[in-house]
């Protein structure tokens, strides 16, 4: 397989302003975006806020590399550098060395004798613990039968697309498709990166904060006060910490002691209910990433629903000329009570009369 290494020189940095030059002008959207750095997928063309269009998805499923014809040859890149390609460009992608850090999803079925393997997880550069990836690796993409697990160190090979807009939650998150993964080995997963003052600022979901994070697990130290249990752009999903911190909830849950210790997630309902101030005196951890909400045209909730057709956004964001706010938004994904909340909490007065 012949490698390119990427190289910017001056010819390559006129093109590439060329290729950017269209759609990725001034923001658009009534509402301001308040983008404390580069929106993610703002390349190529870009939707009226900036962010990707709603057809700009990942390939549908069942799709693959094998389906694309002859793959051009990978260039050599870091993850910052792939974030920053044109989308649409058709650029293959060597990412060396990444390590698996988080699983989101897996799904398994039987091909005649094969098994195919379907996944959703986090990578990151152990060389650059900063710089993480969402990669989507879809049934036939090879080998086809790799099942993630973290901890795995491996050279990917693929495509920067951009989740469809109409995805529930992961919609508009720029990744990594079309994949080859060769498995190198195993590697301690790089410790959480420990957060800059003022991280994580989503005001209600109207901004995009700390871009230069995303796709990677990160901590947030404490005290730290929960000001929202049931924010507007999370609803029943998440809550809101001091600060502007959406955390969103649907990762957490298992079997635990009645006061939400180690490896159970059941006093975490004190922590949010009603008549007291829940705080997390260690902090909380988790991955930092994209969220949107896919609403349902007729109003309901139903995953098999017909969308809004303009597709997912971040509820009680709405413009007030009726448009649909911003599309996406910035938050912690903490994937367990047992490993990301394990510092503890302290219900405050909301724990009496349990």
């Amino acid at each position: 397989m012949i490698l390119l290494r990427k190289i910017f020189g001056a010819a390559a940095l006129v093109t590439a302003a060329a290729v950017l030059a269209p759609g990725c002008g001034a923001l658009q959207d009534s509402l301001p975006m308040k983008d404390s750095g580069t929106t993610p997928g703002c390349t190529g063309v870009c939707s009226a806020d900036g962010g990707p269009p709603p057809d700009a998805g990942f390939p549908s499923d069942g799709g693959s590399q094998a389906d694309a014809g002859a793959p051009s040859a990978p260039v050599l890149m870091t993850i910052s550098e792939a974030r920053r390609l044109p989308a649409g460009s058709g650029t293959r992608v060597l990412l060396e060395r990444v390590v698996l850090h988080t699983v989101e999803r897996v799904e398994r079925r039987a091909e005649g004798a094969q098994e195919q393997v379907r996944a959703w997880f986090w990578v990151v550069d152990p060389a650059r613990p900063t710089q993480g990836l969402w990669v989507h690796k879809d049934w036939m993409d090879l080998p086809a039968d790799f099942v993630p697990q973290v901890g795995q160190r491996v050279d990917l090979t693929g495509v920067m697309r951009t989740e469809s807009g109409f995805e529930q939650f992961i919609g508009y998150r720029t990744g990594l498709a079309q994949v080859e993964i060769r498995l190198l080995g195993t590697l301690a997963v790089p410790a959480d990166n420990l957060v800059p003052p003022g991280f994580g600022n989503a005001d209600g979901g109207r901004a995009r904060p700390n871009p230069e994070l995303l796709g990677t697990r990160v901590y947030v130290p404490g005290p730290l006060v929960v000001t929202d249990s049931s924010p507007l752009a999370l609803g029943a999903s998440g809550f809101e910490l001091e600060g502007g911190i959406l955390v969103s909830t649907r990762s957490l849950s298992g079997p635990g002691s009645p006061d939400g210790g180690a490896a159970g997630c059941e006093g975490l309902a004190f922590v949010l209910g009603d008549g007291g101030t829940g705080v997390f005196p260690l902090g909380i951890r988790g991955v930092w990433d994209t969220y949107t909400f896919v609403p349902c045209l007729d109003g309901g909730t139903g995953e098999t629903c017909t969308p809004e057709p303009d597709g997912g956004r971040v509820p009680g964001t709405e413009s007030p000329d009726g448009g649909p706010g911003n599309r996406f938004t910035h938050i912690l994904h903490p994937r367990g009570c047992d490993r990301d909340l394990a510092s503890g909490w302290d219900a405050g007065s909301a724990s009496s009369g349990r």
